[in-house]
Formats: structure tokens, C-alpha cells, sequence
């Protein structure tokens, strides 16, 4: 990975100060963090406060003593989109970040019009960018490898697994079961990553080769079955010049016949 990618560096620093100052100002009560939350049941009751937060969600996070949530987010989007800066630079970069924000902000409106209460609670967080770093990275290096803290595992698996994860807790949050993680803007990350980096256009080496192993493995059966029918025939065509047809087993003519049909 590259060691230095400005605007990764920039966004993870505006990731904290903006954190700093939710943390500060809600020392006397909540502070700066509406404004760092997407709310769109507030903004349909009239509430233009909450319009902001449709863009400024993706740059707050839970305020302290919540540090995990930041920590987190700055980890895996510095390992990630550092790399994914190098392929989209510049301008190209930073439409790919807030094409990612929007998604997550319309993913989470949608869904409060179409459910309603369910959706009501506010977002907030750069998770969802964090998603489409990764995605990209899944679309364009399936194959490399990621040496994690127990064990290593090849980036496209590692991103499946995660997607799995926010799939789950999707369908636990529709059904009014969610954790109090917005997947659902994790999710619309990753699409969002995963088109860009044209995931949606090409079938992805990993499947290719998933794919040639399963053909391999059946045309070795294949041929093993064909071995063990022509050894089976060689010694029941011996039984019959040794000792005669009235000789062969049910079984034996079964297979006789069966051999006579398929032949034609």
C-alpha cells in the first residue's frame, strides 16, 4: 500500500476534529452532533435543521465516550482507500466518496418512507465510504491476500464475509430486531464501490476460478467412473468366456444391459 494519500489523510483528520468538537460541545447537552445526523423524519416534520445532515452525516461519529466507532472507521478506511486513491485520483476520488454518502443518506430516506418508525433513528458515521474503499478493492484485487491478527484470507472473501454480515443485520433491522447499526448504509456503500470499480461488468476472477475447479472435479469423476465401468465389463466378459452366460448375476446382466442402451 502506498504511504502517503492526501486526501485519505485529509478526510480521516476531519473525521476527528469534527468528532473532537461533537465530544466537546456535548458536554452541556448534545452539542454539535445533530447537525452530524441524518434524520429524514425530522426533516419531513419541517425541521430544516436536519437537512444538512442528508451530506454531513458521513463525517460524525458517536461522540466520547464512544471512541470505538471512530476508531474503527479511521482503521479501515486508511488501509483500504489509500489504494483506491492511487487508482481514482483527485476529483475522480472525491466523487466516488460522496457518490458513496449519497447513497447511504437515499438508502436511509427510502426506507424511512417505505417503513417508516424503523428508520426514524439518525445515522451518523464515515462507514458506508469505508464499504466503498473496500468493495473497490474486492472488485479490482480479488486475489490478495490479507494477513489479518489470526489467520490470513484471501480480499474478496473478507469483503463477502462483511457484505453477509450487513446482510443479516439488514433483515434482523427489518424486521425490527437491528443493533443499532445502519447496514443498510454500509450496503449501499459496497454497491456503490463495487459498480464504480465495474464489479457489475465482469465476472470476477475468484468466481471464474471457483467455477474451472468445479468443472475440473466433475470431469475427473467423470473419467473415474468411465475407468471403473470398462474395468467391470472386462471382468464380466471374462466370466462369460470362462463359464458361459447362465453364470452372470442379476446384476451382472443389468449392467450388460444397461452398457447395450447407452451404446445405442
Amino acid at each position: 500500500m502506498t504511504s502517503h494519500t492526501s486526501l485519505v489523510h485529509k478526510i480521516i483528520i476531519l473525521w476527528v476534529v469534527v468528532w473532537l468538537l461533537e465530544s466537546i460541545s456535548g458536554v452541556s447537552g448534545r452539542g454539535l452532533a445533530p447537525f452530524f445526523e441524518w434524520n429524514p423524519a425530522l426533516l419531513l416534520e419541517g425541521d430544516f435543521s436536519a437537512l444538512p445532515g442528508f451530506i454531513l452525516y458521513a463525517f460524525g461519529h458517536e461522540p466520547f465516550p464512544g471512541f470505538g466507532h471512530i476508531f474503527f472507521n479511521a482503521y479501515l478506511f486508511w488501509a483500504f482507500a489509500q489504494e483506491v486513491e492511487v487508482l481514482y485520483r483527485g476529483s475522480r476520488f472525491l466523487k466516488l466518496m460522496f457518490a458513496s454518502l449519497l447513497a447511504g443518506s437515499l438508502a436511509q430516506l427510502l426506507l424511512y418512507l417505505l417503513l417508516g418508525g424503523a428508520y426514524a433513528i439518525p445515522v451518523t458515521g464515515g462507514s458506508g465510504m469505508v464499504m466503498t474503499a473496500l468493495a473497490v478493492q474486492a472488485a479490482v484485487y480479488p486475489d490478495r491476500v490479507l494477513s489479518l491478527i489470526l489467520f490470513r484470507c484471501r480480499l474478496i472473501y473478507f469483503f463477502l464475509a462483511l457484505l453477509t454480515l450487513d446482510g443479516l443485520g439488514f433483515l434482523y433491522s427489518l424486521w425490527g430486531r437491528g443493533g443499532g447499526i445502519a447496514t443498510h448504509v454500509h450496503l449501499a456503500g459496497a454497491a456503490v464501490g463495487w459498480w464504480w470499480a465495474g464489479g457489475f461488468q465482469r465476472t470476477p476472477k475468484w468466481w471464474a476460478n471457483l467455477k474451472a475447479t468445479r468443472q475440473q472435479r466433475a470431469k475427473h469423476s467423470q473419467k473415474s467412473s468411465l475407468k471403473a465401468d470398462e474395468l467391470e465389463l472386462d471382468r464380466i466378459l471374462a466370466k462369460i468366456s470362462k463359464e458361459g452366460m447362465p453364470s452372470l448375476t442379476p446384476q451382472e446382466r443389468s449392467f450388460l444391459e444397461n452398457r447395450s442402451r447407452n451404446r445405442g
